[in-house]
């Protein structure tokens, strides 16, 4: 199917037009597209760029990886509570971790990024509309740093552009706790749109699993009942979190094989994070 993505259609109204595959109309040739080199020292970054569809195309030859993170700050909201938001998110105290996220989410509209790791460039194309936005590398926040926040000022009228994609991930609220609504699998050789459906911040992380690893060994894992470890790698790539009623589009070429998708965001009331909460879903990527 065809189908626009305006810039405007950022809310569950807009994204339940979205079918199972589908590309975007647009008024120019391509997205703009930003390559970042993410390395433990920092990485280069623009001041400025037009509104509209951008690719932000990472990589990184360190091996313990990289998230690149962008958002855009709520009024009356600043950098500082920001930074100590994000801390107390990343606590292992689920009460600290969920006041951090609630926090959070208060203090600036997560619009996505990428997780990446040496194996594969991972892209996320994503719509910025005009104003002010600020990017950082989110390993700061689990090392404990003082973060590196890169101004970028977005100008203009959004110009759409022509995106195309082959699959949908949307990441939904259900009865049973936060989910993805995902095929059982798709070709990496093409794109896939990821939709936040949900209340809550949500990110979209890949880890290879092992041989005949199922969903309900992934629930054992997680709720503590088997101590067997499902994953074939240490290392995970994907999306960076996102508020709720945004999109990105994600391309990346991992090696083939069966890949757990994950959450990995603390509940914004219970403080666990969602993966523990069901937030899991084994897919084949090829």
């Amino acid at each position: 199917m065809t189908l626009r993505l305006t810039g405007a259609c950022l809310t569950a109204g807009c994204l339940a037009l979205a079918g199972p595959a589908g590309s975007a109309a647009a008024g120019t040739d391509h997205p703009q597209q930003v390559d970042v080199v993410m390395k433990n020292s920092g990485f280069a970054f623009p001041h400025h760029l037009h509104a509209g569809w951008v690719t932000f195309r990472t990589t990184t030859k360190d091996a313990q990886g990289h998230t690149l993170q962008g958002f855009r700050l709520r009024k009356g909201h600043t950098l500082a509570q920001l930074s100590a938001d994000l801390n107390n998110a990343v606590s292992n105290t689920p009460a600290t971790a969920a006041a951090g996220i609630s926090g959070v989410a208060k203090d600036a509209l997560l619009v996505g990024g990428t997780a990446v790791e040496p194996s594969t460039a991972v892209s996320s194309t994503m719509p910025l509309r005009a104003g002010t936005y600020w990017f950082f590398d989110f390993n700061q926040v689990f090392a404990h740093q003082p973060l590196t926040f890169h101004k970028v000022q977005v100008h203009g009228d959004f110009e759409d552009a022509p995106l195309h994609f082959a699959a949908v991930v949307k990441q939904v609220e259900t009865k049973n706790g936060p989910r993805f609504l995902a095929p059982e699998s798709f070709n990496t050789d093409n794109n896939v749109l990821v939709e936040n459906r949900a209340d809550e911040i949500h990110e979209l992380s890949f880890q290879r699993v092992k041989p005949g690893v199922t969903d309900k060994d992934l629930t054992k894992v997680f709720n503590g009942t088997s101590t067997t470890n499902p994953f074939a790698e240490n290392g995970s790539r994907g999306l960076a979190p996102m508020s709720p009623g945004r999109v990105q589009v994600l391309h990346f070429d991992p090696v083939g094989g069966r890949y757990a998708m994950l959450c990995f965001i603390p509940d914004d009331k219970s403080g666990i994070p969602h993966a523990f909460l069901g937030m899991h879903r084994i897919i084949r990527l090829r």
